[in-house]
């Protein structure tokens, strides 16, 4: 019964907010070159530019894999918020909202059946039978 209750409180807490956290993190963004003391790691990673942001995506996208492998849940939902984060970051360097990015996977869920990976050649991902 608790657990309902605080599942029912996150979900008012959620309808309150105007945006969903990857939306809200692309806000954030903007504002934090106005305030570089309260965001020091972040204004520092965004002035680092995008050499320092990809090195970041890949050491985080490897700890997750690491956490993937270990079956360690808890970890992998902290690494894959980091992995977001910077991915963010760096997209934000590029002028490219996430948007963009959920519009590319829209169109390949159009013409191929799934978001998935797409081949090199824009032709349709294949799945192993056992996917």
């Amino acid at each position: 019964m608790k657990r309902n209750a605080v599942r029912q409180t996150g979900t008012t807490a959620r309808t309150r907010q105007s945006r969903d956290p990857i939306h809200q993190l692309e806000a954030d963004l903007k504002h934090v070159g106005s305030d570089p003391v309260r965001f020091p790691r972040t204004s520092k990673l965004r002035a680092a530019g995008a050499p320092q942001q990809a090195k970041k995506i890949v050491e985080e996208a490897t700890e997750l894999a690491i956490e993937a492998m270990l079956q360690n849940k808890d970890a992998a939902v902290l690494e894959a918020a980091d992995l977001l984060y910077n991915m963010i970051v760096l997209l934000e360097g590029m002028d490219i909202r996430f948007d963009d990015v959920t519009q590319e996977l829209e169109r390949r869920r159009t013409v191929f059946g799934i978001a998935a990976k797409q081949h090199k050649n824009g032709s349709s991902p294949t799945e192993p039978a056992d996917a």
